[in-house]
């Protein structure tokens, strides 16, 4: 019985580690960019793992995205993916960076603002990085746990794409970054 336990609670563990390991790399990254920042997390939720699936947009248009700055960024639609939580369907859109640059050739971006922000999470939405080798047969995780803050959340002077309306959720999602304890906003 102790064996069978364990090899049901293994890959929780296992997975939950790899989140503090994408947590902890990602908040040294951001304390070089921003070393007056503190950052919080929701608790890690295996509710926010989900299995998605997806449509590929093989014509998907180029949108002009604005963003917190001055800049309009294009982004080329690249799949639509739908996933269900607490019994909910839902839709959003994943998008590819154009131009395409060579050392960023197979990141996609699923930006996105859900019904947390602006009290619990930043108000301009947060993001979630995913690659080109996600997507296969029919199928992609979306791991709500790895969602980050954009710049823009730290300091001003940055250009972070504002979540398209389609990508914009009636649903809490209590996983991924918090609105940050302390910016470089508070040093002012």
């Amino acid at each position: 019985m102790r064996s069978i336990l364990l090899l049901l609670i293994l890959p929780i563990y296992v997975w939950a580690q790899d989140i503090n390991t994408y947590r902890t790399a990602y908040q040294e990254r951001t304390k070089k960019q921003f070393p007056n920042s503190e950052q919080a997390f929701f608790p890690i939720s295996e509710e926010f793992k989900v299995q998605a699936k997806y449509r590929l947009l093989k014509k998907g248009k180029i949108i002009s995205v604005p963003t917190t700055g001055t800049k309009i960024k294009d982004y080329k639609e690249y799949a639509k993916i739908k996933f269900e939580i607490k019994g909910k369907k839902y839709e959003l859109t994943v998008y590819q960076p154009q131009p395409v640059l060579p050392l960023y050739k197979d990141l996609l971006f699923l930006p996105l603002k859900d019904a947390t922000a602006p009290d619990e999470t930043y108000g301009g939405g947060r993001y979630l990085d995913l690659k080109l080798g996600d997507f296969q047969n029919g199928q992609v995780e979306i791991d709500f746990n790895k969602l980050y803050n954009p710049y823009c959340a730290f300091s001003d002077g940055w250009n972070c794409p504002i979540p398209p309306k389609n990508n914009v959720l009636s649903l809490r999602i209590t996983a991924g970054e918090l609105k940050p304890l302390k910016t470089e906003y508070d040093q002012h």
